[in-house]
């Protein structure tokens, strides 16, 4: 019996996986200033997100929906680097900085998504 409801349970998590992996949108590529610079095999970097960030008080005062960034992820190859769930306290344009261990010629991508489930990204290669 516990062998047939793992077998059960298995199933639906599949079948749940698929449905939602088939309607993911895949994610846009947007314009954003990224700078990467490795010293000594520490790179720095410095993103900055246009967004306007409208919070839920700001869109009921102007009649629209709320919008802002709720997750943001650095890699580098395969490897994530740097991620961050966030809220609505985040502000307009935000700038991000962090450090990370890697190498000149890797490429950098920042993925964020938004409250609606938009996905977005940007990347560039670390000098």
């Amino acid at each position: 019996m516990k062998k047939l409801m793992l077998v059960l349970s298995m199933l639906t998590l599949m079948a749940t996986t698929t449905v939602m992996a088939g309607t993911a949108e895949a994610p846009t590529k947007v314009k954003m200033k990224i700078k990467a610079k490795s010293k000594k095999g520490v790179v720095k970097a410095k993103i900055a997100i246009t967004h306007n960030m409208l919070t839920y008080d700001q869109a009921k005062r102007k009649g629209k929906e709320a919008n802002f960034i709720t997750h943001i992820t650095a890699t580098v190859g395969d490897k994530v680097v740097y991620d961050a769930s966030t809220s609505q306290f985040l502000s307009k344009n935000p700038l991000i900085k962090f450090k990370f261990h890697g190498n000149k010629g890797d490429m950098l991508k920042i993925t964020y998504t938004q409250l609606k489930g938009e996905v977005f990204y940007g990347e560039k290669k670390i000098k």
